[in-house]
């Protein structure tokens, strides 16, 4: 099921990997317009997203994916 901007929906705190199943990623938090992925050859891919998006990226393999940001009901219920 996707999110209303047309990404995955958030994973949760701790992603699992969608290539390898490993269960620990980096995430970065990109705003509206910023996209940024590195692919096989350490080649960066920079472009326009019209959404905001967490970016994930696998600590064993290096795949990268993006995904919905926190939804309001589940950040409203979590402290800093």
């Amino acid at each position: 099921m996707s999110s209303p901007a047309g990404l995955p929906p958030f994973s949760g705190d701790e992603p699992t990997c969608l290539k390898c199943g490993y269960e620990k990623a980096s995430t970065m938090y990109l705003h509206h317009g910023e996209c940024r992925h590195t692919h096989p050859g350490e080649h960066l891919i920079e472009g326009f997203r019209p959404n905001e998006r967490l970016h994930r990226e696998c600590f064993r393999c290096g795949y990268a994916w993006d995904e919905a940001i926190v939804p309001a009901e589940l950040a409203a219920g979590r402290t800093a």
